[in-house]
Formats: C-alpha cells, structure tokens, sequence
C-alpha cells in the first residue's frame, strides 16, 4: 500500500532524534523540562487563499482568501505529559463558504519520547470550511460539522534546524475514513540576517475513504518557503514573530474523485499561495 512509505517514516523521525545530536552548538532539552512551565502561542494571519491541510479550495467555494485568528496553550496533563488547547477562527472573504465562517478547535494529549520528539493524539472538530461544507453538502451529516481523532509524532531540532510532523486522522463524524499527513523542513537561522530566519519545507498527504467509499490516494503535494522575523525573542521557541510565506500546493490523484463525488470542482489542480502570520509564543 502506497501509505507505507509514510508510515515508515514514523521510525525516520525517531531515529534522527536520538542520533541528532554531535555536541556542538547546543545541548538538547532534557525531557523533564518538558513539564516545568507553561506555554502556548496566539497567532494572526492572512492567507491568498483557503486551504484545508494544503488542500486549496476551488475559486467557487472561496476566491479571495482568508483571515485567521487562533492559538493554543499547553498545559500539565499528568507525569510525563502535557495537553495542548487549540482554536482558530477563520474569515473568509468570499464565495461558497463565506455563509458560514469556520471555526477549528482541538485537544491532544502530548508526551516528549526524546528530546525534541513528541507523541501527540486526540481530538478535532470543524465546523466549516472545506470538511464542514462537504460534510453537509454530501448529506453525510445534518449540520457543517467534521470530528476526527489525530495521533503523530511532531520533531523539531532547534539546534540543527530540521523540522518534520507525521499524523494520522480518523474521521468518525461528517467526513469519515483516514488520512495521513507528512510535512518536513528545515530552518536556517540568521541566514538572511540576525532576525530574520529562512524555512523551506515539502509535504504530502494520503487519505482513504475519506472523501467518498472508495476514494484513495494522495490528496495534495506542497513547497513552502517562509522568512520568520524575529521582532523579539532570541529563537522560534519564545517571542513575537512575523511569517510572510510564500507556497506552492498541487492537487493529488484523489481530485477527479473528489469533483466526481462533489459533482463540483471542489480542489484547485495547482495553486500559489502568499500570505503573513503573527505568532506570539510564550
């Protein structure tokens, strides 16, 4: 099976972290820390166009883009472990979707396995958007409502600026069935100057009976280019930072199933986004 490969790279992830680390530079986070303090994040942004996971929304559901407002906060859970409290809220400027703004909130339970990667599952709900609108235009559910259960593994190396996030989505409410979610980067810090940042990442995404009985394959394929300014702040742990972003997504196998399932076109074959995001880290 095609997912396979995304699957493995579950291992890929943990391998690297436990063998990153060559003792220059810095010295990694013990994972007892993990647990000392208090953290969460509030961010603002615009995006050129609505994506859902890097899956663009055609021009008839939304033309113009969208403003999000969200953050999250990460809390002790119990010994070893932290829950993280997620919102967002997105405006969209207009088209099919701008009758019901969306709104997105999760709940995961995270646990540092090395220092710098973390296990992380629970709980999403949409309403809205591009999951929401399909749940209810295809009659799967009464009202723009999609649920899901997530568990991954997220890794981010401050010190060698390699980044990367494998997750698994089960739909049980609206859209049902899986999805797999892979992106990885990396990230060179004061490359264009003493606060100012470059990343460069790349991701994918498969889903299974999501969309539709019977519809499989890879749902979309991304390039993002970001430079984060550090306004304050010493690194992307902690501070105020402005992203602007530019990123390429083209659509996956699945969209001529999707269209066909839809009856509309519903996924843009290729799209180039721009946009800008402050994030307030704490």
């Amino acid at each position: 099976m095609k997912a396979t490969a995304l699957f493995m790279t579950a291992g890929a992830l943990a391998a690297v972290s436990a063998d990153a680390y060559d003792g220059y530079g810095y010295d990694p986070r013990p994972a007892s820390a993990y647990n000392d303090t208090i953290s969460g994040a509030a961010r603002i942004g615009y995006d050129s166009r609505y994506a859902y996971k890097d899956l663009v929304a055609s021009s008839l559901l939304n033309r113009s883009g969208v403003f999000t407002f969200g953050g999250e906060v990460d809390l002790n859970l119990v010994k070893d472990w932290k829950q993280e409290i997620g919102a967002e809220y997105l405006a969209f400027c207009d088209g099919l979707l701008s009758d019901k703004n969306a709104f997105n909130a999760d709940w995961k339970a995270v646990k540092e396995l090395f220092p710098n990667l973390t296990f992380r599952g629970g709980y999403e709900f949409n309403y809205g958007g591009l999951p929401g609108y399909l749940s209810k235009y295809t009659g799967k559910a009464p009202h723009s409502v999609a649920q899901s259960f997530t568990a991954g593994l997220a890794y981010d190396d401050p010190g060698h600026g390699y980044f990367g996030a494998l997750d698994v989505q089960y739909g049980f409410y609206g859209m049902t069935g899986w999805r797999i979610d892979l992106n990885a980067g990396k990230r060179w810090s004061g490359l264009i100057h003493e606060k100012v940042d470059l990343e460069l990442s790349a991701g994918t995404s498969y889903s299974s009976s999501y969309w539709g009985a019977g519809v499989a394959g890879f749902d979309q394929f991304n390039v993002k280019l970001a430079a984060p300014v550090r306004i304050s702040g010493v690194d992307s742990q902690s501070g105020f930072r402005v992203i602007p972003f530019i990123q390429f997504d083209w659509a996956g196998n699945t969209r001529s199933d999707i269209r066909r399932y839809t009856g509309m076109s519903t996924i843009e074959d290729f799209r180039i986004r721009v946009g800008v995001e402050a994030v307030y880290r704490f």
